[in-house]
């Protein structure tokens, strides 16, 4: 399978993402350590690209390789991709992603080979703005916005992709240990969701106030 996910919406994007590698390593962290390709199109080596998809799996039954910016891919890559499209491996799926809503050029055609969405952020109040307000030590207002979301028809997973980056880039300033329990109640919050141990909406709204009570000094 060929999955491409395009558009400026990062966290959904990054919530589809960890649904696939979930599926494909749920039962072995060693697979996912031997059967895990992640690639960046701006950072790739020469022959890196068709070297991913020439390896076979080590543990799991197929590779996963993910290829991020798949817009600022080299000419001879972009020509590697394309071959690998038109006839693909068994033994691999691939996950492609670009910020870009269309793609140009000797891409414009790879939508044809895969499976995937546009997923742009929407107007008005994002996820990241409510992360800001987390930051405010207003979990308050957090939480409204945050029932907005749901409103709209955001899925929990979503918020969860964006609350997952919003930690590691900004829990660190709370402290080691308090970064520690913050990741904690990440982990919590994802298997509370993908194991039905709580409703989804309210493991997040608890890992909300969860994270904005440890950010307090």
């Amino acid at each position: 399978m060929i999955y491409l996910f395009l558009g400026d919406d990062l966290p959904a994007k990054d919530a589809r993402i960890a649904e696939i590698k979930s599926k494909f390593f749920k039962n072995s962290q060693e697979a996912l350590a031997f059967d895990l390709d992640n690639l960046d199109a701006k950072e790739l080596g020469d022959d890196a690209l068709k070297k991913a998809f020439l390896t076979l799996p080590v543990i799991a039954p197929h590779r996963l390789i993910i290829l991020r910016q798949v817009h600022k891919l080299k000419s001879a890559d972009i020509q590697v991709l394309i071959k690998f499209c038109q006839n693909p491996a068994k033994h691999c799926d691939v996950v492609l992603e670009s910020t870009e809503n269309t793609l140009k050029g000797d891409l414009k055609d790879l939508p044809l080979y895969a499976k995937g969405a546009v997923m742009a952020r929407p107007e008005g109040p994002n996820v990241f703005d409510m992360t800001k307000l987390i930051t405010a030590h207003r979990s308050g207002d957090a939480l409204k916005m945050l029932d907005g979301f749901y409103r709209a028809d955001v899925h929990p997973l979503q918020i969860m992709g964006a609350l997952v980056w919003y930690w590691g880039k900004e829990g660190k300033a709370a402290g080691r240990e308090r970064f520690e329990r913050g990741l904690k109640s990440l982990e919590e919050a994802d298997l509370n969701i993908k194991r039905s141990r709580l409703d989804p909406q309210y493991a997040v709204e608890k890992l909300v106030v969860e994270l904005g009570l440890l950010l307090r000094r």
